[in-house]
């Protein structure tokens, strides 16, 4: 595979500071510039379901039921429950920092002030693991449980009766531990791991979470296909983990090109070399993982409009463009340059860092450089948290 660019010829040592550069990149650029999520999040919710890139720790699944009900059972009107739940997760954030949690913690710099609470960030999740029942938002919920408290009381009194007032949640989830909202961690005790696994494992049978959880031994792999049970898996998930490897190397190149495109517009040559050098060590690892050998285009496009029928025409027509021209080799030539240009305009308009200096005088270097992961990483704290519980902390 050629590439049009005039290579530098760097040792080892100074390539490895250079991709040390680019990682840090990496960890702020996950907004998806040349918009190809739609494709990306179909192979994503398939894989995991109910995750999401905001999630951390598997706790936080238990966490929230234990808030809510304690809230719900009460039966306050919905804004003083929505204020005793804020108050309750401020309190949680500070029981895992001082419970020694240091990193993974929703909230843990902001705390009161924190705008977008752990609830709303798993919310969506507790319904797709089937943690609650009653299809509604936060406010919606607490609304019901609040008419269940009222109905309850008609026929009894008394805090017992009370305290089995529905609220809408998995009944059999294990109790919280006392001093939840005092000291606690992320850790998981046996009887919560085995729940979680059983959480996981009821999932479809076309997702990935879901056989990973009944049948995983371990979470190792930096990426999915990695996973040391590759072989095991049934036929239905590896071919799709392995379009979704191929994607993930061959799209690579277009977000490098694309932060290139900028360096050279900025004059940056510092970051011109570290992109062309990005690029190159794509080129490389492309061709290492044989990423478009035999790769089935028809079949792949299939399954994508299978899993998200919403695809538009337009990104489908981008990345199979994209595709053409990295087997072409003419991915880092003219053609290249305008697709990825033309792409970035169409998508944002006077946004467009390409075709605007005001946009682009905002760009902090590095932008959409994160790999396709799948929420790999999501799935693999779960289950590593999962498993680290039902074998008393060690995986």
């Amino acid at each position: 595979m050629s590439s049009r660019f005039g290579w530098l010829d760097h040792d080892d040592a100074h390539r490895a500071q250079m991709m040390e550069v680019i990682k840090l990149f990496q960890d702020q650029g996950s907004v998806d510039e040349l918009g190809i999520g739609s494709v990306r999040d179909a192979f994503s919710n398939s894989f995991f379901p109910g995750t999401s890139v905001l999630h951390t720790r598997a706790r936080y699944l238990l966490f929230i039921p234990w808030l809510l009900t304690d809230v719900a059972r009460r039966g306050r009107p919905v804004d003083e429950s929505r204020k005793a739940l804020r108050e309750a997760e401020v309190r949680l954030i500070k029981a895992l920092l001082a419970g020694g949690e240091q990193s993974n913690v929703i909230g843990s710099q902001a705390q009161e002030k924190l705008k977008t609470m752990p609830s709303q960030v798993y919310w969506p999740a507790l319904a797709t693991f089937q943690l609650r029942r009653w299809d509604t938002t936060i406010d919606g919920y607490f609304r019901k449980a609040s008419q269940h408290a009222r109905r309850s009381a008609e026929v009894s009194t008394g805090d017992a009766e009370t305290a089995r007032v529905d609220v809408g949640l998995d009944s059999a989830l294990p109790a919280p531990p006392e001093e939840l909202l005092t000291e606690t961690t992320f850790d998981l005790t046996y009887d919560e791991a085995d729940t979680l696994k059983a959480v996981f494992a009821r999932l479809p049978s076309s997702s990935l979470l879901g056989w990973l959880a009944a049948n995983a031994t371990t979470a190792s792999g930096d990426w999915v296909w990695q996973h040391p049970q590759l072989g095991d898996m049934p036929d239905e998930h590896r071919a799709r983990i392995d379009h979704a490897r191929r994607l993930h190397h061959v799209w690579h190149g277009a977000p490098l090109l694309y932060n290139l495109m900028l360096a050279r517009q900025v004059e940056d040559d510092a970051l011109v070399e570290l992109y062309e050098e990005s690029t190159e060590d794509w080129l490389e690892d492309l061709e290492a993982e044989r990423a478009l050998e035999g790769w089935q285009r028809q079949d792949f496009w299939a399954l994508v409009r299978q899993l998200n029928p919403r695809v538009g025409a337009p990104t489908v027509a981008f990345v199979n463009q994209w595709i053409d021209l990295v087997e072409a080799g003419d991915n880092a030539g003219d053609h290249a340059e305008r697709l990825v240009r033309d792409r970035e305009i169409r998508l944002k308009g006077r946004r467009s860092r390409i075709a605007y200096p005001d946009a682009r005088a905002g760009w902090s270097g590095g932008a959409g450089l994160v790999r396709l992961d799948y929420r790999w990483r999501v799935a693999q704290r779960f289950l590593d948290d999962v498993l680290a519980g039902l074998s008393g902390g060690a995986v």
